[in-house]
């Protein structure tokens, strides 16, 4: 792969994710989590939670959260088809992340990268052209730490 990649990696802590369900209620919820992230797991809270690792895990490759930044600007999902190449790059990152934690990173989903979090990426890469932001997270759990690590490009003629 020769485009230009930013990866980003977050650890966080299952029971505070739950805590924050159950303070916030359903707005916390819908402020964080897309609907359809809500099939990163059958379990309510470990969905929550993988979606907030990777969300973060994608701020942090973007280089923090710009102006008019939205918990929906990233959205994972879990049956997004992989990016040629992304794939292999994003395995062995992960595989790096894995020895260093502990914690295998079986989960994949693609991400979509949208609105003030997709021009920030898009500024990253000043050639970009007409190409839109392109991800994709893997992710796992062990006991109450969660664990997310992204790589974000751009690429020509994606599709949403």
């Amino acid at each position: 792969m020769n485009a230009p990649l930013l990866f980003g990696v977050d650890v966080a802590d299952i029971g505070r994710i739950g805590r924050a369900m159950d303070y916030g209620g359903s707005e916390y919820t819908r402020h964080v989590v897309a609907d359809d992230e809500r099939v990163l797991h059958t379990d309510t809270t470990l969905a929550a939670a993988a979606s907030v690792v990777v969300k973060e895990s994608l701020i942090k490759a973007v280089g923090g959260r710009p102006a008019g930044f939205s918990w929906h600007d990233f959205r994972a999902v879990a049956d997004a088809p992989a990016q040629p190449g992304l794939t292999d790059v994003l395995a062995t990152a992960a595989g790096e992340v894995e020895s260093v934690t502990g914690i295998a990173l079986a989960r994949r989903c693609g991400c979509w990268v949208r609105g003030a979090s997709g021009r920030a990426v898009l500024e990253r890469f000043p050639d970009h052209g007409t190409a839109e932001p392109v991800a994709e997270a893997r992710w796992g759990w062990r006991d109450d730490r969660i664990i997310a690590i992204a790589i974000l490009t751009t690429r020509e003629g994606v599709r949403r």
